[in-house]
């Protein structure tokens, strides 16, 4: 992959990622809970302190990411949220997948575009 567009999908997930890990902390982004399980599970994680949990990582991952260091283990954390947040939508909220979609996406695009660094990790 490129290295110029490589570095644009990287800057554009590590601002994603800072603003939803900022936004666990300071709820400038409403998120409306969804109906059902959904919602309950939702307000489990937000009790439990797992969703601030969840705020750190994203927020160190999307710094990671900014300044160009630990970008392997940050890809790692992101991609693994991401994927998580995909299925919780896709099960319980199908009208709020697109922002976990694209940000799944982008980190996959960002993991292969480091397959290098993911060699040993992918070896058997």
């Amino acid at each position: 992959m490129n290295t110029t567009v490589s570095m644009i999908l990287r800057i554009l997930l590590g601002l994603f990622m800072v603003a939803l890990g900022l936004n666990k902390f300071l709820g400038f982004i409403e998120i409306p809970n969804p109906p059902g399980d959904g919602g309950e599970l939702m307000r489990i994680y937000i009790t439990s302190g797992f969703l601030k949990l969840i705020g750190v990582l994203e927020f160190l991952g999307g710094l990671a990411l900014l300044v160009n260091k630990f970008v392997p283990l940050a890809l790692t954390f992101i991609t693994a949220i991401m994927f998580n947040a995909v299925v919780f939508h896709g099960l319980h909220d199908p009208a709020g997948i697109g922002g976990a979609v694209v940000a799944l996406l982008l980190s996959l695009a960002l993991v292969y575009a480091n397959k290098d660094r993911f060699s040993r990790l992918l070896s058997a």
